[in-house]
């Protein structure tokens, strides 16, 4: 049993080791701003199959055939912005990994907000009752107070 254990292992570290990692590689014919280019697109851009991982790393039909566009079109000599907006008017913004806007940023400054509020709030209330003790409720009603206050004045008491 143990030796087929050593023989999976080492397998696996075999193949690990001759495994090339996955990534989109740029062409040799690319000039040095085209490959930063080609390589920071192609990790912004989105695989539109599984809206999943970028198309860097994706395997699918539609993410190789966006990798040779992107190739073409950066060999072409078109901008980031260019090849941005063309992609975006196909499939619309979700095809950027971090899209432009902060139409969302609520989302993320809300529930801090809520919270500093809530622990404000809650302060300053704590803060007012061990301040200002609470006044006295009397149950009686006034006529009653008004009889105790007369015979108290008259002596009776």
């Amino acid at each position: 049993m143990r030796y087929w254990m050593f023989r999976a292992l080492t397998v696996l570290v075999i193949g690990l080791v001759l495994i090339k990692p996955g990534g989109a590689e740029p062409d040799s014919s690319f000039s040095p701003p085209q490959t930063a280019l080609y390589d920071k697109l192609t990790h912004e851009l989105i695989s539109p199959c599984c809206w999943r991982e970028p198309i860097a790393i994706h395997r699918s039909e539609e993410s190789l055939q966006m990798l040779a566009e992107v190739k073409r079109l950066v060999l072409a000599g078109r901008s980031e912005q260019e090849i941005k907006a063309l992609y975006v008017s196909r499939y619309g913004e979700r095809i950027l990994a971090n899209p432009p806007g902060h139409e969302r940023m609520w989302l993320y400054y809300t529930p801090v907000f809520l919270f500093l509020t809530a622990v404000a709030l809650g302060g300053w209330r704590l803060c007012s009752l061990v301040r200002s003790p609470a006044a006295p409720q009397h149950s009686a009603s006034p006529e009653l107070l008004a009889r105790i206050r007369k015979e108290t004045e008259s002596g009776l008491i």
